[in-house]
């Protein structure tokens, strides 16, 4: 299975802050319950999130570099494995 690339924005806002966006797992995330997926009623998708709101674009491009990690894991759709799949529905 191929990992989805991390995608992230940084843009300013009408009233002069600066924020991180970022596209994230609505699983990982928690406004979607994995169990649902694991049954296969849904599927997980991802949306733009702002993650991060500064007075400056250097707030936000540090912030970004130390926070990759975890942006990350919560951009990665949630999938189920056929094993799970059938666990879940025993």
């Amino acid at each position: 299975m191929q990992k989805d690339k991390l995608k992230t924005q940084i843009s300013q806002r009408s009233d002069g802050m600066w924020i991180v966006d970022a596209k994230l797992s609505a699983v990982r995330i928690g406004l979607q319950d994995k169990e649902f997926v694991k049954r296969g009623h849904n599927t997980d998708y991802k949306l733009w999130v702002t993650c991060f709101v500064a007075k400056t674009k250097n707030a936000c491009v540090d912030w970004l570099r130390d926070n990759m990690a975890m942006l990350d894991k919560r951009s990665q759709k949630y999938s189920v494995n056929v094993r799970q799949h059938k666990e879940s529905t025993n």
